[in-house]
């Protein structure tokens, strides 16, 4: 059952790897649109690594098989994978170990058990790991401040975060002066409204089970990205472009402070400040037909990426033919094909 789990999780690792590089060029091309659309295309990342399966469609943008590794791959003869890409298949399929009859296991089967230990050891280091973080951190927050309703100062930490999933908190550092700890608590609840809490908490898991993958890592980091500038952009159109400015100025109080990394489970705070800071300042809101244009854009990326290409099921084939002549008697035919291409060439 885990050989079977494992397989899965890098057919899904493989098949969200294009669909990544997809959404990190469609944020280029959104760079000029409001971030909360290059933020939902990471929901598309994210059901990749999650879900096994999808609709089939002939507007899909994968390039490749979505399954690409069989489920017995283990018990075949002459191991093959199938990416639907000929070159990767070639160079896989020619190192796959055929199996040896005299031996009494498949050194495929071999591979895979290993490739499971690995795994589970991974996720199992970065599980403690992040425990330990977590741990830390509440220790720090023993002697938090409770301010008003969830929210917490705290002297022992030097950047705003929220902690929790269910019941989230909101933790700024004491020394923020009125002005800023409003506009970053305006950030904070921000957060908290639109879920992003969970939604950080639910990616954090989805990199544990993929933590092999590189590129999982990369949309890790650019999601979170992307969450944040597209929080700073609804909090500078609540409150008007009149404050971006002062805003610019509490983000950069934040600036030394020490980000807390996706390695605490269920805290997350702020990080790339220069980033956040030149967004917020350039930040204009744009043109209903930007909006949405750029909206119908990010639509069909998602759902070309959400579709699996429509696989070509063996069928009835067709005869390109002529009958040419009938012959009850002997019960026959005369047949000619049309083309030289016909799957029965001339008959007489």
């Amino acid at each position: 059952m885990l050989d079977a789990l494992f397989l899965q999780i890098l057919n899904m690792s493989f098949t969200a790897s294009f669909v990544i590089i997809f959404v990190l060029l469609a944020r280029i091309l959104l760079k000029k649109s409001p971030k909360v659309l290059s933020y939902a295309l990471w929901s598309v990342v994210l059901f990749r690594l999650v879900c096994p399966f999808s609709f089939e469609s002939v507007l899909s943008l994968l390039p490749a098989n979505t399954n690409p590794i069989p489920s017995d791959i283990g018990m075949m003869a002459v191991p093959q994978i199938n990416t639907g890409l000929p070159a990767l298949n070639n160079a896989v399929n020619s190192n796959l170990p055929a199996a040896t009859p005299a031996a009494s296991v498949n050194p495929v089967q071999i591979w895979i058990f290993a490739g499971r230990v690995l795994w589970l050891a991974g996720i199992a280091v970065l599980l403690i790991y992040s425990l330990a973080m977590l741990l830390q951190l509440t220790k720090k927050l023993k002697n938090a401040v409770h301010d008003r309703d969830n929210i917490y100062l705290s002297d022992q930490i030097d950047t705003a975060f929220v902690l929790g999933a269910f019941r989230p908190k909101i933790y700024l550092p004491s020394y923020l002066g009125d002005t800023q700890r409003d506009y970053i608590l305006l950030h904070e609840q921000t957060h908290i409204r639109r879920l992003d809490h969970m939604v950080k908490l639910a990616g954090f898991f989805v990199l544990l089970l993929h933590w092999f993958n590189p590129l999982v890592w990369i949309a890790f980091y650019a999601s979170g990205k992307d969450m944040e500038m597209s929080c700073d952009e609804a909090v500078v159109k609540k409150l008007g472009n009149g404050v971006k400015k002062d805003y610019s100025t509490s983000l950069l109080s934040l600036a030394t402070g020490r980000k807390i990394v996706g390695g605490t489970p269920l805290a997350f705070g702020e990080g790339d400040t220069r980033g956040r800071i030149k967004n917020v300042l350039n930040y204009k809101k744009p043109a209903f037909w930007v909006v949405v244009l750029s909206a119908i854009a990010a639509v069909s990326v998602g759902v070309g990426l959400t579709a699996n290409p429509k696989e070509e099921r063996p069928g009835f084939a067709g005869v390109n033919a002529v009958i040419l002549e009938i012959d009850k008697d002997n019960q026959s035919m005369t047949v000619e094909g049309i083309d030289e291409n016909s799957v029965i060439g001339d008959r007489w």
